[in-house]
């Protein structure tokens, strides 16, 4: 009975993972973003001599597989591993995912990318990313048998409601971390890239501190563009913690896993970016998405199990009182 349950669950996680693929693919079709590059692309004029020219990887096939295989197997890992079932459980996927793969995202392609890409293109990723995560987190749902209550299942531990201190608290120390640890990585992985530099024609920057202090005295919009995608991720990792009803420890794992499983769409193949560039995006991304994912899920985990009295002790306190 138990390798039955271990085949079947395996065969209903690669049926997510492959539904995945499809809604992918049609949410594409649909938003008409994989017609919106290939015209740009052609009309550019040609690069200098001594810039990259941005190519498509030959291993395609095998970059989109890993990323449709990373994000099925974390989602199902969620649903499944979640204590909501049906339109709960559906809204909850649906807001985490199109809400830290599409929004969260692209506000800063928005602010460092408009000039970068083809007319219409940011647009179309949020209309492809809205058209997959409504597709996908009522399937996928459906697909672990996660639409309905399990008929029997263990009693919800009561909780003690945070208070208002706690939870500013909380929401101070997570939006602070997400701007330090977005300009960390971004300097010491990201901006150690020559190529990166010369594609965002930036300046060189000796030392972390003097990249701070430069962006705060010519950029310093970009503090408040960053707590502000901080307070987009804290409201789109909230439900996803808040349905698994976990311990701390994997809510941190959880999180963490979630946001990191995204950043694989860094090894598909972008025809406006080096590969290079792509690449080092992703190792900035990965990291930062571990350690902010993991501090995210710590911290939002506010469920707090209430001391429980035991019958018999409640029934001789009773009688002593009388």
């Amino acid at each position: 009975m138990a390798l039955r349950t271990i085949l079947l669950t395996g065969l209903r996680i690669l049926a997510v993972c492959l539904l995945f693929v499809v809604c992918f693919a049609v949410g594409g079709a649909l938003s008409g973003l994989d017609k919106i590059g290939q015209p740009s692309i052609a009309s550019q004029p040609a690069p200098p001599a001594n810039q990259q020219v941005p190519q498509m990887p030959e291993n395609f096939l095998r970059s989109f597989l890993v990323f449709s295989f990373c994000i099925g197997g974390t989602l199902s890992y969620l649903i499944l591993r979640s204590r909501w079932h049906g339109w709960m459980l559906v809204g909850a996927i649906f807001v985490s995912m199109y809400g830290i793969s599409t929004v969260a995202s692209q506000v800063e392609s928005v602010a460092f990318l408009s000039d970068k890409l083809p007319q219409g293109m940011i647009r179309a990723i949020f209309v492809q990313g809205a058209i997959v995560a409504a597709l996908f987190a009522p399937l996928a749902v459906l697909a672990l048998g996660k639409w309905r209550a399990a008929s029997l299942r263990a009693p919800k531990p009561s909780a003690v409601p945070p208070k208002l201190a706690s939870i500013l608290l909380r929401l101070a120390i997570l939006v602070a971390a997400f701007v330090f640890l977005y300009m960390f990585f971004g300097y010491y992985v990201a901006w150690r890239n020559p190529e990166l530099q010369r594609f965002y024609a930036g300046p060189e920057l000796a030392t972390f501190w003097a990249a701070l202090r430069h962006n705060w005295t010519s950029s310093r919009w970009i503090y408040t563009l960053t707590a502000f995608r901080a307070l987009l991720c804290i409201a789109c990792l909230y439900p996803l913690v808040r349905m698994l009803h976990t311990s701390r420890r994997e809510s941190a794992f959880a999180a963490a896993l979630f946001l990191a499983c995204w950043t694989t769409a860094l090894l598909l193949p972008n025809p406006l970016m080096p590969a290079s560039v792509a690449r080092s995006h992703f190792w900035e991304t990965l990291g930062f998405s571990l350690v902010f994912g993991a501090l995210a899920g710590w911290l939002l985990c506010f469920a707090a199990p209430v001391p429980q009295v035991e019958p018999n002790l409640s029934a001789r306190l009773a009688a002593s009182k009388l």
